[in-house]
This record gives structure tokens, C-alpha cells and sequence, in this order.
């Protein structure tokens, strides 16, 4: 066995060498790469690698290959059918955690005749395994009836800024089956999120990142929905001061505000509602302008709503978080703080028979496509 061991040896070693003496014939461009740095040719990094087996060793020629060569195929071309951008991405992600939302969704588009969305779980689907690692998703819309299905070809993208270039998340074209039951589909370890939140991959940078995917017959078209956080111009803070607290019947609106262009109230039901019923106050978000959420547009709205405690300062404070668009226009919490607690005189909240209400919109994304397919 020793003497196999070695002619393997010197085989490695000619091989190596024959490699070493290529990469010297095709070195006459290596003193224009140090003396005007560019992009390396392709080839370049599989000499280099040859010559690391030659004057190093095998796991050093592995190490560097690692490092320089890239791992993951990528295309120029964006993704023909729908196209994500998600800008300030980290707040977004800070505010999914307080508020409980796993999901992010995009507008509604069409591909194939039929109207999907792209579903992105920063945090992974841990309901499928997806658990450390970014899931992707696409959504059926409009369910099949009578027990049809939809079957579409499903490709997943995701854009390196670094190499310009849309990396494909599933290399080929997976069939999925959409029907009433099963209207969503996708990939539950797309990629770790680590990898994800690493910028010197260059999937996420400048707090921003763009996905894409293509289903069914490529059309050469794209629409492009854009998510970005509102800049904070208005004052976003509504507090009301109710008298007669005891007085109220099972439903009151308290005065409208206007925060970023739009108005909002807050419906108080002093005695619960659904599930709070005679157990709780219920405070409930209304976006009255809803109807101005035309087509693709939505808004992801974080709310922290408060009861102030006169005494001590100590105030009942909730934040919620939510979609809102021209159909999903409320947003309530049924069991805010229990009636024993709100009556308590020893806790503040009410005194004589008056109550503080306050609302913070502190947080406001705005979805909407800004350019349209076809």
C-alpha cells in the first residue's frame, strides 16, 4: 500500500505542476491585474487554486476556493413575471417581532391568468421545518372552486447587489399544485438567514433586498411593488380625554385624526366586544380613507394604544400591527385590559369618571406598485 500511497503522491504533484506551468503561459494578463486591478477571468481562480495545491497543500487550494469562487449561479436578467423591493427592511423586521407578524406579503400579480402573491418569512416558516432559514412562498389568490386545481411552474429569485446579478433559489423550474385546500406553496429553507444578513454577500444592503419569481410561461413583463417606511412629517400621537366614562354605551367613536395623509378613529367599547365581552375594554383602529387603497396599494401600520394612570404614570400600554388596504380596514384588540383592573381606583385609570385614551402610529409602511406589467 506504501508505494501506491506515493506514485499517488507524485501523480498529484506532476498534475500540480502541469497546472502551476498553465497558469504561467496564461500569465502574460497577471502584471496588467496587478498594476490596473479588474474583475479576474474565470479561469484565473482554477490556476491559482492548481498552483495552492502545488507549493501548499490540498486544504488550502479547498479554503481558497471557497472564499473566491461563487457558490450560487445567477443571471442578469430579472425575474419576468414579479419582482419585490423591500427598503428599510430591518425596521420592518424589528417592528414583525413586537407585533407577533411572521410574514411579509407583496401586492397582488398576474401571471398565467391567474393573481398571485409573494410571501417572504424573514424568520423562516417554522410550521414547515424553515426554522434559521429565509422561507419563500407564492400564494393563489382566487382559490379554485369545485375541486380544481391550478398546476404552475415556480422559480424563486433573489438579487445580489454585489455581482448585480438574481440569484436563483431553486436552480430549476419546481411544479406546484395549487387548488381550494393548498394555495400556497414555496420553499421553507430558501437560504439561512444568516448568509441572508450577511452584507458582505450582498443579499441584503443598505437595509434593502429584492426577490422575485417567475411562474408558469415567461412573459417578459414586470410588475414591480415597492415597500418603503414612511418618513415621520406628521404628528402621529391622538390622545383623548373621555368624561362620563361610566355613562357610555356598548360602542363609541371617539373623534377622527389624520396621520401622513390619512384619517383615522378609534371605536371604544367600554363594556367589551367578541370575545372581550363584559370581561374587558376593547379598543379597535378604523382607517376610514380605506377606499383610497386602490389596486396594489396597502399600508403596514404599528399602533401602540394606552390608557393613562393619573397616579403613578404607570400606564396600560399595547401595540398591535397590521395590514390595512381597501377590504381589511380594522384593526382591534378585544381583551385590552380587563374591567376589574380598568375600575380599580388604585391603579389610576379612571378618575373622576374620566379617562385617557392615547393612539401612536409610530410605525407606518406604504406598499404600491410603481410600475405596472404588460
Amino acid at each position: 500500500m506504501q508505494p501506491q500511497s506515493n506514485i499517488s503522491n507524485y501523480l498529484e504533484k506532476i498534475l500540480s505542476l502541469l497546472a502551476f506551468l498553465s497558469f504561467l503561459l496564461f500569465s502574460d494578463g497577471v502584471l496588467r491585474l496587478v498594476s490596473h486591478p479588474v474583475e479576474l477571468p474565470p479561469l484565473v481562480p482554477l490556476y491559482i487554486c492548481a498552483t495552492c495545491i502545488f507549493l501548499l497543500n490540498w486544504d488550502d487550494a479547498i479554503k481558497f476556493a471557497k472564499i473566491k469562487l461563487p457558490t450560487s449561479s445567477g443571471r442578469v436578467a430579472e425575474p419576468s413575471d414579479f419582482k419585490f423591493e423591500i427598503q428599510n427592511y430591518r425596521e420592518l423586521l424589528d417592528s414583525a417581532e413586537r407585533t407577533g407578524s411572521h410574514r411579509i406579503e407583496s401586492s397582488e400579480f398576474n401571471a398565467g391568468g391567474h393573481s398571485w402573491v409573494l410571501v417572504m418569512f424573514p424568520n423562516g416558516n417554522e410550521d414547515n421545518n424553515g426554522s434559521g432559514h429565509v422561507s419563500l412562498y407564492l400564494r393563489l389568490v382566487n382559490k379554485p372552486t369545485g375541486g380544481g386545481a391550478v398546476l404552475a411552474s415556480v422559480k424563486f429569485f433573489i438579487f445580489n447587489k454585489l455581482y448585480k446579478s438574481y440569484v436563483t433559489i431553486n436552480s430549476t423550474s419546481q411544479d406546484a399544485r395549487f387548488d381550494a385546500s393548498n394555495f400556497e406553496w414555496g420553499i421553507a429553507q430558501a437560504l439561512p438567514i444568516k448568509d441572508f444578513q450577511d452584507e458582505t454577500k450582498g443579499l441584503l444592503l443598505h437595509n434593502s433586498c429584492t426577490i422575485g419569481v417567475e411562474v408558469s410561461v415567461i412573459t417578459n413583463t414586470t410588475t414591480v411593488a415597492c415597500l418603503s417606511l414612511l418618513a415621520n412629517t406628521t404628528h402621529r400621537t391622538k390622545t383623548w380625554l373621555i368624561d362620563n366614562f361610566s355613562k357610555l354605551k356598548t360602542e363609541e367613536y371617539l373623534p377622527s385624526f389624520h396621520v401622513e395623509g390619512f384619517s383615522w378613529k378609534l371605536y371604544l367599547y367600554p363594556r367589551g366586544h367578541r370575545t372581550g365581552k363584559d370581561r374587558y375594554l376593547s379598543l379597535c383602529l378604523f382607517l376610514e380613507d380605506h377606499v383610497d387603497l386602490i389596486g396594489a396599494r396597502k399600508l403596514y401600520v404599528e399602533c401602540m394604544l394606552s390608557i393613562k394612570d393619573k397616579h403613578s404614570g404607570n400606564n396600560h400600554k399595547k401595540t398591535i400591527g397590521c395590514w390595512f388596504d381597501s377590504t381589511n380596514y380594522r384593526l382591534g384588540i378585544e381583551q385590552f385590559i380587563p374591567l376589574a383592573d380598568l375600575n380599580n381606583p388604585n391603579n389610576g385609570y379612571i378618575d373622576d369618571d374620566k379617562l385617557f385614551i392615547e393612539a401612536n402610529l409610530n410605525t407606518i409602511f406604504t406598499l404600491q406598485e410603481i410600475k405596472k406589467g404588460g
